[in-house]
């Protein structure tokens, strides 16, 4: 297969910043794209995001066929059913000694390694909130910057090998890393794909209702990120009123 033919990994979720990058791919730069997801059990979210990733395979079909014809079937892989890696394990409870990192880049980073991966693409966009900026934080010195006929990502150097950093993040490429939410915002209003970033899913504690809960890290990065539009009013709400509950629940001992 000819290398610009070769499909371009990406980690999608159904969520803003990775459908963002897929909509590049699939419309701007017309490259196939082969999707993955990491099956959560205790992902409350799971269903919901599968459910967006279906409905915006068949907005981007309206659109036109030869877009939906670019993402190949999502490749979906177990949390459990990923291998341990003790080297992994250790690199990431070094790594959390010094900076909050999620749980998910440990057993990405097993997943890379399970299936032998070394360039797929991970959607970290530039939060305005600098204290969201936490991986950037961990491996901004060891990154390179590389410009592709795709757009330009940034990838950690070889040179960094050894680093516990590179043990979890080396096999990530940063597509979207000087890119906001609102930026995607506007570029998609620009392009006609705003109706399909609408579809997106990031609630990671959905209602009953199947609504953003307003409570949760994404929904909350969402708000102050400049889309606050995507939480309903029981969403922004709760929103503001979660962490003065969260403090009274702890003082008064019902929370850690």
């Amino acid at each position: 297969m000819p290398e610009n033919s070769i499909p371009i990994k990406l980690l999608w979720t159904g969520g803003w910043d990775s459908t963002f990058r897929l909509i590049q791919l699939v419309f701007l730069y017309g490259k196939t794209v082969q999707p993955y997801y990491i099956i959560d059990p205790g992902r409350n979210s799971t269903q919901l995001e599968i459910r967006a990733m279906a409905s915006i395979k068949n907005t981007l079909s309206q659109k036109n066929p030869v877009y939906r014809q670019r993402i190949l079937p999502t490749i979906f892989k177990e949390l459990g059913d990923i291998q341990p890696n003790k080297t992994i394990t250790n690199s990431y409870h070094r790594l959390r000694e010094t900076e909050s990192i999620a749980i998910q880049y440990e057993w990405l980073a097993r997943f890379c390694a399970d299936e032998k991966i070394s360039d797929i693409e991970i959607c970290n966009e530039t939060a305005i909130i600098d204290k969201d900026n936490r991986t950037r934080r961990l491996i901004n010195s060891d990154l390179e910057f590389i410009q592709t006929d795709c757009g330009p990502y940034y990838q950690m150097n070889n040179s960094a090998k050894g680093k516990d950093a590179y043990t979890i993040y080396g096999n990530f490429r940063f597509s979207i890393f000087d890119v906001t939410k609102l930026d995607m915002y506007h570029w998609s209003m620009e392009n006609d794909m705003l109706d399909i970033m609408k579809q997106t899913w990031f609630c990671l504690m959905p209602t009953l209702f199947s609504k953003p809960c307003g409570k949760c890290h994404p929904c909350r990065v969402v708000y102050r990120e400049g889309l606050s539009w995507r939480l309903p009013i029981m969403g922004k709400i709760r929103y503001f009123s979660w962490p003065t509950l969260r403090k009274v629940a702890k003082t008064i001992g019902l929370k850690n």
